[in-house]
């Protein structure tokens, strides 16, 4: 064989090892990846929120692990649409093998509760559809449909003590204020370093913090939660404000609030108006504040927007001074936000890498929004 015949020979066996790897490589990704809906449970149940989580089963035919990019899910119960979300996270799929998942969401459990007008303790019947979207090697983004229905069991909301009386995860709802909402707050409020300022569900303390050290005020946090009055404590401690705030767990239906200066809320309306005959013994002059609701039968007095640069969702904050001027028409809830956004740092470990959930969830409070002259007029849509 000449020098000649073996260079075309030994182009040929590459061209044939090439044109088989090709195929090869094609058979290898000529199935697709498959998905199958295994069940949907809860995980637990916090004062403010419970984990929902999706069992899927997911099919990887290919030799390299696939990327999970996000789950979509709309759950129903008797034709009625209660929840849908998209989760955004990172998780993978382990290479040649059929693996079932156990996804978590978080849900604001009392919304949950409410919208579907069920009982802690009892079952519901659901369908459930969801879309769980993969990055694949040759095909790239691909979206797999899935599909189930059965029941899903409601868990016991936990219980805690304060002052003798019980309170569950129905009583407590806790999401948190963007910071640029919480400085608008205290300027709308026009807080001065002489002043008591009293936030009401103080969550993670963020609103008595800033207080203190932007105004050099005294401030109050007070929340029923344990775990918020936790977190409360060391946000201070960290700020170290602690000189000037004071956190406690209380029942704030329960507090003489004629010491304040300024009163802080971010509480649904119906808790806003329970509130009304504690704000009418405050001292002519004091200020309320409150995030997105405002009160029923309460004119007030100055109520402004912005969008947050933290969420970039449009917010409403409603002042009111003190005396409160009762007006005989309607007015109850805030701004009607179409989703709430839980802070990733509420999240425990999950198979999800600290997602951003958006939750969806249908309840029944009727709302105020503007007509075109800028007057209060009632609305009724989603409290998401």
């Amino acid at each position: 064989m000449t020098v000649l015949q073996r260079l075309i020979f030994s182009l040929a066996l590459t061209a044939a090892f090439f044109a088989g790897c090709e195929t090869t490589r094609e058979v290898q990704y000529a199935e697709k990846p498959t998905l199958r809906m295994v069940g949907l449970r809860f995980k637990g149940v916090k004062l403010d929120y419970a984990t929902l989580l999706f069992d899927v089963e997911v099919d990887n035919p290919y030799r390299v692990s696939l990327p999970l990019l996000s789950l979509h899910y709309s759950l129903t119960s008797g034709g009625y649409t209660f929840l849908t979300a998209t989760a955004l996270g990172e998780a993978t799929v382990p290479p040649n093998t059929k693996t079932v998942l156990s996804l978590p969401d978080e849900v604001i459990y009392a919304r949950l509760l409410r919208a579907l007008n069920g009982d802690p303790g009892s079952k519901i019947p659901y369908k459930v559809e969801l879309q769980l979207s993969l990055d694949t090697p040759k095909s790239g983004l691909i979206k797999l449909p899935a599909k189930t229905e059965g029941y899903l069991a409601l868990p016991k909301a936990p219980e805690i003590n304060v002052g003798g009386k019980k309170y569950s995860a129905v009583d407590v709802v806790f999401i948190t204020t963007p910071q640029d909402v919480v400085d608008k707050m205290l300027e709308l409020a026009q807080v001065k370093k002489d002043d008591l300022v009293y936030d009401l569900g103080c969550g993670d303390g963020r609103i008595v913090v800033t207080a203190a050290k932007r105004y050099g005020c005294k401030a109050v946090g007070y929340d029923i939660d344990p775990q918020r009055v936790k977190e409360s404590l060391e946000n201070v401690e960290k700020n170290e404000v602690g000189h000037l705030v004071r956190i406690e767990q209380k029942d704030i239906f329960t507090l003489d609030l004629s010491k304040a200066d300024v009163i802080t809320l971010y509480l649904l309306p119906n808790l806003n108006v329970k509130l009304i005959p504690q704000l009418e013994k405050l001292r002519p002059g004091s200020r309320i504040v409150s995030h997105d609701f405002g009160m029923e039968e309460v004119k007030p007095d100055k109520v402004v927007t912005l969008t947050s640069r933290e969420d970039q969702s449009e917010h409403t904050i409603y002042l009111w001074v003190s005396p409160l001027r009762k007006e005989t028409r309607k007015i109850t809830a805030g701004k009607c936000r179409r989703a709430f956004s839980r802070d990733p740092a509420r999240r425990g470990p999950s198979m999800v890498a600290a997602p951003e959930i958006l939750m969806q969830l249908v309840a029944h409070e009727p709302v105020p929004s503007l007509d075109p002259a800028g007057e209060m007029q009632d609305t009724k849509c989603p409290i998401n």
